[in-house]
């Protein structure tokens, strides 16, 4: 339970929607009830969009608004109602005119299998019941559905008629217990939902602390980044008994950089040994290695030389032989890495024998062998392939690809996160895109604290979608039917 009493909650939301909360609510329903008695079996795609839009009318302190279930209810979703309009018809039909207990087990036989009333969810056959008697019948929607779990302390889903007039029983006897109209209860335990999860993250159940907060064993990486442990021991014997450098490349959203802080935090001695650095188009060989800088000493110019970050390091880890370090590079192919890496190239290949005589400070340069680099890279930005030759030889390569199991073990630990909606979303566009494309988005843009509709349609929105908009910028039909499905399916699971 929040620990917001109830009568607090109910006090706050019935402020916010002012005192026409229920009025208006009303009213609006009875609109809906006589669009659909005067268009009933016969709605056509536009009209079934129509129909949408009245259902989430409603009031917030006076002024007219059209979200009250969104995005259940919205353009996308009813849009592909409408592209079948025989069944559609035909369902509503159905719900609308049989007999309650018949449209009872219409409902129930829709929940059981949802290919009898595609894209319908388990929003819209509930409404339908809860127009014909808003008492007895409550609205599944998963917020509302949520909200009702934290309350009860019992969990509700929407797979069949016995789960479905469970929630209808134990959702009448709140309402009466708190003296709740039917058409408050959606709002108000949607509230009750938000201020559980947002309690639930406060408390301290959607993390995962280090035992050690300067060097992580196997296992905490593995925790940290929801990778099985097998994996990050090979990587790290990949590191220590070969090549001391690796490049972990993959699509956007796919963690490389974050697991790659934490591997250095399993590599390096200490978190005083790492050092990041991130390459962009202006990065050169004098930022990274050595070079030439002005200075000003008595009003004269001159110039000197000056170490690279690297350069830095390396200098670092020379006069601690015991000790281990680690240099991460962001965004590494984003540079001209030939030109920033220069002799480079050699002194990774012959790490503790190879020498160079650098070309600005000419002094003898080699690269110890406790300093360990890597690189994160983003394929959608440039292939692996198309990388130096004599480079990418020099560098493991660790992919990581857009992974259900790595979003699975994640939404697992977070109990008030909503792993179903999280995952079918992810594997809608994965599955769309293409599992083995280099641009095919990855599983971090789901790992969101308490994830709801509204925080899956501004993930989709704001980043993926404009993201997918230049990958398929010559088939704009593409992206707007996933858009269409993208929203439907938020719509339903949310």
């Amino acid at each position: 339970m929040p620990s917001r009493s109830t009568a607090e909650i109910v006090e706050e939301v019935r402020t916010k929607f002012g005192e026409r909360f229920v009025p208006a609510r009303q009213a609006a329903e009875d609109e809906v009830r006589a669009f659909i008695n005067a268009h009933l079996g016969a709605m056509d795609a536009a009209r079934i969009v129509e129909l949408g839009r009245l259902i989430n009318r409603h009031e917030i302190a006076g002024r007219d608004r059209y979200d009250r279930f969104s995005p259940g209810f919205t353009g996308a979703i009813m849009e592909r109602l409408g592209r079948d309009p025989e069944t559609f018809n035909r369902m509503v039909s159905r719900l609308w005119r049989d007999p309650e207990e018949n449209a009872l087990a219409v409902l129930g036989e829709v929940y059981a299998n949802r290919r009898l009333f595609p894209h319908a969810g388990s929003s819209l056959p509930s409404f339908l019941l809860y127009l014909r008697d808003p008492d007895r019948f409550g609205i599944c929607v998963n917020a509302t559905m949520n909200g009702l779990a934290v309350q009860t302390s019992t969990g509700y889903r929407a797979t069949g008629l016995e789960e479905y007039q469970r929630f209808c029983a134990d959702l009448r006897d709140w309402r009466q217990r708190h003296r709740i109209a039917p058409q408050e209860a959606d709002a108000i335990l949607t509230t009750v939902m938000r201020y559980a999860r947002e309690e639930s993250a406060e408390a301290g159940e959607v993390t995962v602390e280090p035992v050690d907060p300067h060097r992580l064993t196997a296992n905490e990486v593995a925790a940290l980044c929801y990778l099985p442990v097998e994996l990050i021991d090979q990587w790290a014997a990949a590191l220590r008994t070969g090549m001391r450098q690796a490049v972990f490349h993959g699509p956007p959203g796919t963690g490389k950089t974050h697991v790659a802080m934490l591997l250095a935090r399993h590599l390096a001695s200490s978190a005083e040994h790492i050092e990041v650095t991130q390459f962009h188009p202006a990065y050169s060989y004098e930022d990274f290695i050595e070079g030439l800088r002005p200075e000003t000493e008595a009003a004269e110019l001159k110039y000197v030389v000056r170490d690279g970050v690297f350069a830095r390091l390396c200098a670092r880890a020379s006069i601690a032989p015991d000790e281990t370090f680690v240099l991460i590079i962001d965004e590494m192919n984003r540079a001209d890495l030939a030109a920033v890496f220069g002799e480079l190239l050699y002194l990774l290949e012959y790490r503790g024998t190879g020498k160079v005589t650098l070309p600005y400070s000419q002094r003898t340069f080699t690269v110890p062998p406790n300093v360990f680099l890597l690189g994160t890279m983003n394929t959608a930005d440039r292939s692996l392939a198309l990388l130096d030759f004599a480079l990418r030889r020099r560098f493991n390569a660790f992919p990581l690809l857009p992974d259900a199991a790595v979003l699975e073990r994640w939404t697992a630990a977070r109990s008030a996160d909503n792993a179903e909606l999280a995952l079918g979303v992810f594997r809608l566009i994965r599955d769309r895109v293409g599992h083995d494309t280099p641009v095919s988005p990855g599983h971090s843009y789901w790992m969101t604290e308490r994830l709801d509709a509204a925080a899956a349609e501004r993930v989709w929105d704001y980043q993926l979608r404009p993201y997918l908009a230049e990958y398929w910028f010559e088939q704009p039909a593409e992206l707007k039917r996933l858009d269409g499905d993208v929203r439907s399916l938020i719509a339903e699971l949310a």
